[in-house]
């Protein structure tokens, strides 16, 4: 049987700037350009002082030094709903961070904070030089951490607060829009899935003093967008509320087999999010409905899954990598404008309209 020693890695001594800059012959500046302005220097120079660091163990300059020396971290951080790894699972979210990070190219580091009680002193001490919060609401303690460091910050997807800039679209429009292309279409009988309206985690049926309450303002925009089409509507004559904690395709099919369970059930689905009409859709077909000469289905965001499932998904298609890039420009100008609000369309596809149901096509109208 074989054993093995314990051993204690070695840690080698660390060399500094000036001994790298001393071995290969240049200034203490120079080596600090290596590392943060290669482009100050040629190549074999360049090379040559990354290979005498890498001898001596010397790692660049110390972050913290520099911040201090200069009064900037070089990095910007976006605030996230919880939890974090929303964008590594949501197609939307993940579009707007492809966005910010387009804009930061080369010129800045990217942070990724998340929301809530848990985090605050992440964001407090976190070195960043400005901060992009991602739809907070209203009365979130973070976004009084966030403005109390006193750092440039824009805010997107709401709240809207005084004197911060924004970035987004007009979310009631865009969901007037949904609402008033089914109701041409004739149907009468509404269902209702949104995402989050409070922080209890409610799943279920809700009424409307719940959406009237919510302190999520882009989730309530939408669903008042939704109401107010219908509601001056003479035609409508039900309309069925269902709430899901999370915008995911499991909370679509949950809803949707609530929905269709009532009697007489809804001829048409308005799901707040592309992933929960895919979750809707997903349940129509287990049911043997058919999508849309039973039940027409739209979704909200434009994600690319919307034209993958069969039958393609009717959705709002908003500019998610564009927000994220305006988002980092509005950040980085002295007098950004306070409120940017961002075009949409409304995209017809094969779940809401049966004369483009054979017909891989789609038409776009634009939101106004």
């Amino acid at each position: 049987m074989l054993r093995y020693a314990r051993m204690k890695p070695s840690l080698k001594a660390r060399g500094t700037l000036n001994d790298v800059a001393k071995i290969v012959g240049v200034s203490a500046a120079s080596v600090s350009y290596a590392f943060s302005r290669p482009h100050l220097l040629s190549r074999e120079v360049r090379e040559r002082i990354l290979a005498a660091a890498r001898s001596l163990n010397y790692p660049g300059p110390n972050p913290a030094a520099r911040m201090l020396r200069t009064g900037y971290a070089g990095s910007i951080a976006v605030v996230y709903p919880n939890p974090l790894r929303r964008p590594f699972e949501d197609a939307a979210a993940a579009a707007f961070l492809e966005g910010v990070a387009d804009a930061c190219g080369g010129r800045f580091g990217l942070l990724l904070l998340q929301g809530g009680e848990d985090s605050l002193r992440i964001i407090q001490t976190a070195a960043i030089d400005g901060l992009i919060v991602f739809s907070r609401p209203k009365d979130d303690v973070t976004l009084r951490t966030v403005t109390d460091r006193a750092l440039p910050m824009i805010i997107v997807d709401g709240p809207k607060l005084p004197g911060i800039p924004f970035v987004g679209i007009d979310e009631g429009a865009a969901a007037r829009a949904c609402a008033q292309h089914l109701i041409d279409l004739g149907h009468q009988r509404f269902g209702i899935v949104t995402f989050k309206l409070g922080a209890d985690g409610h799943c279920g049926f809700i009424d409307r003093n719940r959406v009237k309450n919510s302190c999520y303002g882009l989730n309530r925009s939408r669903v008042q967008g939704y109401l107010e089409v219908l509601d001056n509507s003479s035609s409508v004559v039900s309309v069925k509320l269902w709430e899901w904690p999370r915008s995911t395709e499991e909370g679509g099919r949950t809803a949707a087999e609530s929905l269709f369970s009532e009697h007489p059930r809804p001829t048409a689905v308005l799901a707040a999010s592309d992933r929960l009409g895919i979750g809707v859709i997903e349940a129509a077909r287990r049911r043997q409905l058919r999508v849309p000469r039973d039940v027409a289905v739209v979704g909200f965001d434009g994600i690319p899954a919307a034209k993958l499932i069969t039958p393609h998904l009717t959705t709002i298609n908003q500019p998610l990598a564009e927000k994220g890039r305006l988002a980092v420009a509005a950040l980085l100008k002295e007098k950004a404008p306070m409120r940017t609000k961002l075009p949409t369309k409304l995209v017809i596809r094969q779940s809401s309209d049966p004369a483009i149901l054979k017909a891989d096509e789609e038409r776009e109208i634009d939101v106004r």
